[in-house]
């Protein structure tokens, strides 16, 4: 009886684990990922960094920001934090 009722608490534990750390987690990732494919040229987007900026070109895992007129800098599209002006 005393190893079953162990066996339960690992497993409520685990469960308990999943749900509010790994589950979460998985479901960022995929928006990220989701985020980063859907970007287009004309978007306004924020990097990790902080810098804001509009989308001039993209490549396959570059995208090259005017963050200023005549300023651009070239990026991987992972460093893309999110669109400006969209909410969480």
């Amino acid at each position: 009886m005393g190893e079953a009722v162990s066996v339960l608490w690992i497993v409520f534990l685990f469960v308990i684990f999943y749900m509010l750390i790994i589950r979460p987690q998985q479901v960022k990732l995929k928006q990220r990922r989701a985020l980063v494919a859907s970007l287009r040229v004309g978007d306004r987007v924020e990097t990790i960094g902080g810098i804001q900026g509009m989308v001039m070109s993209l490549d396959t895992d570059t995208i090259e920001l005017q963050i200023a007129p005549e300023i651009m800098i070239t990026l991987g599209r992972q460093a893309v934090a999110g669109r400006v002006g969209e909410e969480d």
